[in-house]
């Protein structure tokens, strides 16, 4: 049996259980609120010793970094890809979700996702979140021109759109602005549409705030 440590309030945890379910494997959730400050606590710190989220365990084999978590979740699938250049593409977006998409990401919605996860420590934000953020708007240019097809990589639904898919999960409450992106929406719209993606997120997530 598989087991997954996180919290579904994770985006990379998410990501995570919704490959796992779309691949039907079986697995068993452990809870790990590092919001509230779980993941520093001595038993979960013997499974992963940063601290983070998720983790998986499968057997005596233990995998951090929910990139490498949902590669090896498809590693007999078609979501990791058909051919060796389909598989290589898949790679290049892995890279770039967790170098160059996320950081991004993170660093302007921070604010606005902190306040939702902990409305009594850190106040609203005063400010809408600065989506013309040099670092961020690149890559928000970047991957509305490269979802000229229906997913990532091409017509066919894999890993990475569910990799990528992740720091999405805060788009509702940081007030992302679809009508600047219309491949990115159309392409958010896609996986909202997928009843995995659905399954995986967390309420607190489900309507705009912040």
């Amino acid at each position: 049996m598989i087991e997954i440590y996180g919290t579904p309030l994770s985006a990379n945890y998410r990501k995570v259980t919704a490959v796992a379910d779309k691949l039907a494997i079986e697995i068993t959730s452990r809870p790990v609120n590092v919001y509230a400050g779980a993941g520093q606590s001595v038993d979960y710190l013997a499974v992963n010793p940063l601290g983070q989220i998720p983790t998986l365990v499968d057997g005596d084999f233990v995998l951090h970094e929910s990139n490498a978590i949902v590669r090896y979740l498809a590693r007999d699938s078609e979501l990791l890809g058909g051919s060796v250049r389909e598989r290589a593409k898949v790679d290049q977006w892995l890279f770039w979700e967790s170098g160059q998409w996320q950081p991004a990401l993170a660093d302007v919605m921070a604010p606005h996702v902190g306040h939702q996860l902990l409305p009594d420590s850190l106040p609203k934000p005063e400010r809408a979140v600065d989506w013309d953020s040099a670092p961020c708007a690149r890559q928000l240019d970047f991957l509305d021109q490269q979802l000229k097809a229906q997913w990532l990589v091409g017509e066919h639904l894999t890993i990475t759109d569910f990799s990528v898919a992740g720091m999405t999960t805060y788009f509702p409450c940081c007030a992302f602005p679809f009508a600047r992106y219309p491949n990115i929406e159309r392409w958010y719209r896609r996986m909202q549409g997928l009843v995995e993606w659905q399954r995986s997120e967390d309420p607190l997530w489900a309507v705009p705030g912040g």
